[in-house]
């Protein structure tokens, strides 16, 4: 972690470790400061006391060395700037009521969820205008909705220059932490360029530089920040670059079904009636993308009836597309799909089930033809690998599918059009060959 800092023997130089416990993080940057000649005065905080008064004693003689026995987020206000900050910080949820999410929400602009990632952003603020960030903290942070505004925190004020990921999950196995750990370096200081590192369980480094354009994706409201790892990785992440477009910037939306049938029992029925419509569930979507009016599982109530109570769950038939929520990484693909085109039903409206995602036109007509194209899309092998490569998620959530990076209408109208006779599997391996082999 301190070789991660840029030498900079030219000015006296600030550093900061806010929660240094005994000090052997503010230890390794002291003594690779003093073998490049370096100048740093450094500043250790800790709130346990007894940890405190360790790390008193460990730099005692160190005259550019400073403990105090503190709470960070005490100092967090004061107009004080460091050139090097080094932090490996505690894990734990913050509580929505706590003071310390009151204070994220005024300081950052957003409740931070975990202590990790307010340490971070609290102490990005806290750099000079050249200063350097190096945190070690779990990956998790990398995609899903709670660290959102951490992500668009980070990516919007600050620029990452390095990513370290262990492929071991037992780094911090001591503190109970099972989970894949990153060091990361993050700085104001403009650079278009990532340098990843993977270390291997049997020692072993693999390093490649990378563009910043293939971490996250512009396009992406969720800035999911992409570790390339794996052969292919790079190549895959080139091809889902291009797309600058998702479903928002499109005017379409994916959300979530709105029948959750044991809240709304009084309404479903096990027979079809002409005062009734269909209702969907996650087995109406079959393996072969087709939709299934009638499964072999008859254990489900599988019609909505139209009375009062049925009109908020119920949406008006469509052209949509029907995608099974929950994925499991030994499927066959974890995007399964099914286009509903609103011209082959006779019925006003339809029932979605809970379990189920459905991608529907929110600010523009959703055409028959787009459809189909962006069924065919998201059934691709390459959408499917950029799937599995980076979400750790067993479900397809709606958010997710709203900020995967997407061509833009008119390609899939045009696609769409051009193969309008082909079968869907035709149309998937047409999909595949058009949007991610020809261009």
């Amino acid at each position: 972690m301190a070789d991660m800092f840029a030498k900079n023997t030219t000015k006296e130089l600030t550093a900061l470790d806010p929660c240094c416990g005994v000090g052997n993080l503010a230890a390794a940057l002291l003594s690779r400061s003093n073998f490049y000649g370096e100048k740093t005065n450094i500043t250790l905080i800790e709130k346990d006391t007894i940890l405190a008064k360790v790390a008193m004693e460990n730099f005692k003689d160190f005259k550019n060395a400073k403990v105090i026995e503190s709470d960070f987020f005490k100092h967090t206000h004061q107009p004080t700037f460091f050139d090097r900050i080094i932090v490996n910080p505690p894990y734990s949820k913050i509580p929505l009521d706590s003071e310390l999410s009151k204070s994220c929400q005024e300081t950052l602009g957003y409740r931070d969820s975990n202590i990790y990632s307010a340490f971070v952003s609290h102490c990005l603020q806290l750099l000079s205008s050249t200063g350097e960030l190096v945190a070690i903290i779990p990956r998790s942070f990398c995609n899903g909705t709670t660290f959102k505004g951490f992500r668009k925190f980070i990516l919007s004020n600050f620029y990452i220059h390095e990513i370290y990921l262990f492929e071991s999950r037992r780094i911090f196995w001591d503190s109970s932490v099972l989970q894949e750990t990153v060091i990361i370096k993050i700085s104001k200081l403009i650079s278009n360029k990532i340098k990843v590192s993977h270390e291997r369980l049997n020692g072993e480094v693999n390093k490649k530089t990378i563009s910043r354009d293939r971490v996250f994706f512009e396009a992406d409201l969720q800035k999911f920040i992409h570790i390339p790892l794996a052969h292919g990785d790079d190549e895959l992440l080139e091809k889902m670059a291009k797309f600058k477009d998702n479903l928002l910037s499109l005017g379409l939306r994916a959300s979530t079904g709105k029948v959750v049938d044991f809240r709304c029992k009084e309404l479903l029925s096990s027979k079809k009636t002409s005062a009734s419509s269909h209702l969907l569930y996650q087995d109406s979507i079959s393996a072969e993308n087709r939709i299934i009016f009638d499964p072999e599982n008859k254990d489900k109530q599988r019609f909505i009836k139209h009375q009062k109570g049925a009109q908020p769950v119920l949406i008006p038939i469509k052209n949509y597309i029907i995608i099974r929520r929950i994925s499991f990484k030994e499927s066959k693909t974890r995007i399964v799909a099914a286009p509903l085109l609103a011209h082959l039903y006779k019925d006003e409206h339809i029932g979605i089930e809970n379990h189920l995602n459905y991608i529907w036109g929110e600010h523009i007509s959703f055409s028959s033809n787009a459809c189909l194209a962006l069924f065919a899309y998201l059934s691709t092998p390459t959408i499917d690998l950029y799937i599995r490569r980076f979400s750790g998620h067993t479900q397809i959530n709606a958010t997710d599918l709203n900020s995967l990076p997407t061509p833009n209408l008119a390609e899939l109208e045009n696609f769409g059009s051009a193969n309008l006779n082909s079968s869907l599997d035709e149309i998937k391996n047409l999909a595949e060959l058009h949007f991610f082999t020809n261009n």
